[in-house]
């Protein structure tokens, strides 16, 4: 914009400093039509109605189709972000028209201009109930009816949910989490994902109902289903292939809800659907080839379902009363509800040591996520990996699906990974996988070391501040068969290892009276157990920490808080 505009008051006016402001979508909070900060100059006595007189004038190419006076304009962008908040206290209104700009629209804290969709012509209205085919699906014919219960724990259904035999939903608080950030979110697309089986689906259905009961346009396309609720209480099934034209504005436009599930679906059933043109919303389990396009600008929101609590797979347990041994498969396979309470045909112990089977040890450190591409062997890896998350549900981690998918993989896999311990632990940083897996063969490794007893490299750990470093040294531990007991006592046997009978014990993983506790690990970042002191306190003399690393960090590895706690460091060889 010229630098010498026309004001928009008389000479008369003294001149007053620059307005600066954003021209910003209204739906998407995206600069509109590609515009950048700019600026206008008006008289100081102006108030909000002349100043989006004067925006609209200079911009009135690209707002043709607005009315200036339809035109809302927001104190800043933290006021424009807020404008739509579920928290009443927080929701921020736009401007008064008769509100003075003076003292608005630094360069810093610039006022936001917040264009509205043009309204549709009558020429492309939404056309008539009666053009569109009825719906004849019970299910989503009633879902008007559903009810919430327990205190909006449930929802319950007059029919059940297709591909489903339950007409119960139970609410997760990752659920309403999700629902609420992609309510209240500025963007128009959004990606559901998570380990296959952990309920992504019937996340859909809950924002179908949440949807349909705000009186929306939705379009819910699941399995063989294309149904279309026009936001007036009409039902209407679309056969496939048969959806409204891409050109078809009156059908596709900002006020429609796309929700679509990618379960037995290609990436060219999504692609030829104008996302662009609605609020979309995609469902799908790790896969590449599905959200690689959809992934493009403007970037969807991705969100992330978490794995079950035992806790909450304990509250729908009633939904499954055939799932009777549902807490020995959770300990198992871990918190995937297809794999615990639905399909239970199959012994859980069979289910990991199959999946192994197909599995090479790369496949099993291998870290999934929404770029990850499903083949028949990454389908099998979900039943030893599990992705999830935590609140707000917008970055993911990995684990193994327990304790015993893990040692499973230890005993199809150990002895590839003994060997391949220097090259796994230089690339295990960032992948949880990769040090979970190192730690749990390093342990036993290190023990059966400590057992045969020997001279180890030893430095001792001071404080950062301290400039003057402990040569190197060594520790002498005799040989000894290790004494499995319940816990440390004083006055155990001298010189002998003695190692916890619980593999969870938490303070120390190894101690020998006289010379000191051990614990193992294969990483850098490991904290000292609360417990630990009062372990070390029974040692009487030999009150003081050996911490067992392999020789990647052993050169690196820093004293750890509490720092009063005697700490060395002791060199384990890698497995030969």
């Amino acid at each position: 914009m010229s630098s010498n505009l026309q004001q928009w008051s008389s000479t008369s006016h003294p001149p007053s400093p620059l307005i600066w402001f954003l021209l910003l979508d209204s739906v998407t909070g995206q600069p509109y039509k590609g515009t950048t900060a700019d600026y206008v100059s008006i008289y100081s006595g102006a108030v909000v109605a002349e100043f989006r007189k004067l925006v609209h004038r200079e911009n009135s190419n690209k707002l043709a189709n607005i009315d200036a006076s339809d035109l809302l304009i927001y104190e800043n962008k933290a006021a424009f972000d807020n404008r739509s908040t579920a928290d009443s206290e927080g929701k921020v209104d736009p401007l008064d028209p008769t509100q003075s700009v003076g003292g608005l629209g630094s360069m810093e804290d610039m006022l936001v201009v917040a264009v509205p969709p043009p309204p549709i012509q009558p020429s492309l209205q939404i056309r008539q109930p009666s053009s569109f085919p009825p719906c004849s699906e019970k299910f989503f014919n009633s879902i008007f009816n559903a009810t919430e219960i327990d205190d909006g724990s449930w929802i319950l259904f007059e029919q059940k949910m297709p591909e489903t035999t339950l007409n119960q939903l139970f609410i997760r608080k990752s659920y309403k989490t999700i629902a609420s950030s992609i309510l209240e979110g500025n963007g128009n697309k959004a990606i559901i994902t998570g380990t296959p089986g952990i309920g992504k689906s019937l996340f859909l259905f809950y924002l179908l109902w949440k949807l349909v009961k705000d009186g929306k346009r939705v379009l819910f396309m699941y399995g063989t289903f294309n149904i279309y609720y026009d936001g007036n209480g009409a039902v209407f099934w679309f056969a496939s292939g048969n959806l409204p034209q891409d050109n078809d504005v009156s059908f596709w436009n900002h006020s429609l809800w796309c929700l679509f599930d990618a379960k037995r679906k290609g990436e060219a059933d999504l692609n030829h659907l104008p996302q662009e043109l609605s609020t979309f919303i995609i469902s799908t389990s790790p896969r590449r080839d599905m959200v690689n396009d959809f992934k493009k600008p403007p970037v969807p929101q991705i969100f992330y379902m978490p794995i079950w609590t035992e806790a909450e797979l304990d509250t729908i347990t009633l939904l499954f009363p055939h799932a009777t041994q549902w807490r020995e498969r959770f300990e198992i396979l871990g918190g995937i509800p297809r794999h615990v309470l639905e399909d239970t045909t199959q012994s859980p112990l069979l289910m990991l040591d199959a999946a192994c089977a197909d599995c090479s040890l790369n496949d099993c450190i291998k870290k999934i996520g929404i770029n990850s591409t499903i083949t028949d062997k990454s389908k099998v890896i979900h039943s030893l990996v599990h992705m999830t998350s935590d609140p707000p549900f917008t970055n993911s981690s990995v684990c193994y699906a327990s304790p015993t998918a893990l040692n499973i993989i230890v005993k199809y896999m150990g002895d590839e990974a003994k060997h391949r311990m220097r090259t796994l632990l230089a690339s295990c940083e960032g992948n949880p996988l990769t040090a979970a897996l190192c730690g749990y063969i390093f342990e036993p490794y290190a023990i059966e070391l400590l057992e045969r007893g020997g001279t180890f490299p030893c430095r001792q750990l001071v404080h950062g501040n301290n400039k003057i470093k402990p040569n190197d040294t060594t520790l002498y531990i005799p040989r000894s068969k290790k004494i499995v007991v319940d816990r440390v006592l004083p006055d155990q046997t001298v010189n002998k290892l003695h190692v916890p009978k619980t593999k969870n014990y938490a303070a120390i993983d190894a101690w020998i009276p006289g010379t000191g506790a051990f614990q193992m690990t294969v990483g850098k970042k490991h904290d000292i157990n609360s417990k630990a002191e009062d372990d070390l306190a029974m040692l009487g003399e030999a009150n003081r920490l050996y911490w067992l690393l392999p020789p990647l960090y052993y050169h690196s590895f820093t004293k750890k808080k509490p720092q009063d706690i005697e700490q060395y460091a002791i060199m384990v060889p890698y497995p030969e």
